[in-house]
């Protein structure tokens, strides 16, 4: 009688032991389809943010290119100015072909809305690209940079604009209560002046310094495409 109903035991433990076997291999199994379902989740959030963001970087090259083609083109007609002046060779037709063409640039405006709302919440961990989520984090940054630089530009090309207009008509308007030799003599004056050059080359030396930076950050913007194409490219699956 013992033997018996010590196989019983025995059996009941073997049932039982398979039975908490079985839940658990369930649980793991449910876990572990809840954490693939989890990450395909966050993969497709993570794709739609990649897209998101090239859409918005592009928009910026785009905008930052536009800027800089304006500050390259003002470069040979700002220094074929100043090589007039220093020679003694300038006169009223050299100003008015340098200041009737557009050298006044403001200020590059980036969008920033993608990549501002996946850093408020939290999103931008989604990026599994280390060093495009650090470069993405660093790119406030880079267009802070430019932004500052192009606001110096700014101020030193209306600190010259306002030193001649003090003494010299707008050549971007016809005057006819001015004769040739008024203009002339006006212009004459003007370029006598030491304020006048100083500020005149203070505007070409920041115009230089910004178009370097532009470089920079253009480079800085082709590192990030890149990356955010090679990883749209990888998760191809989730858009």
């Amino acid at each position: 009688m013992k033997s018996v109903n010590g196989g019983k035991l025995k059996n009941y433990l073997i049932y039982a032991f398979g039975e908490i076997f079985l839940v658990m291999i369930g649980i793991l199994l449910a876990l572990q389809v809840n954490t693939w379902n989890q990450q395909r989740i966050e993969r497709k959030k993570e794709a739609k943010a990649l897209v998101d963001l090239l859409e918005e970087v592009k928009i910026n090259k785009q905008r930052i290119e536009a800027k800089q083609s304006l500050r390259f083109a003002v470069v040979p007609r700002l220094r074929k100015y100043i090589t007039l002046l220093s020679s003694g060779e300038a006169n009223y037709q050299s100003f008015d072909e340098f200041h009737s063409s557009e050298y006044i640039i403001g200020m590059t405006n980036p969008s920033n809305g993608v990549i501002d709302a996946l850093i408020s919440s939290g999103e931008l961990n989604l990026i599994s690209n280390d060093s495009l989520k650090y470069l993405l984090a660093d790119w406030k940054d880079q267009a802070g940079n430019l932004y500052e630089n192009e606001q110096i530009l700014w101020s030193s090309t209306l600190d010259y604009v306002g030193y001649y207009e003090q003494l010299i008509i707008d050549p971007r308007q016809v005057w006819k209560d001015w004769d040739a030799k008024k203009i002339e003599d006006s212009f004459n004056r003007l370029q006598s002046k030491i304020p006048y050059r100083n500020k005149l080359i203070a505007y070409e030396s920041c115009n230089r310094i910004v178009i370097e930076e532009c470089k920079l950050v253009l480079s800085f913007i082709e590192r990030i495409m890149t990356l955010l194409q090679r990883e749209i490219k990888d998760k191809s699956d989730y858009l």
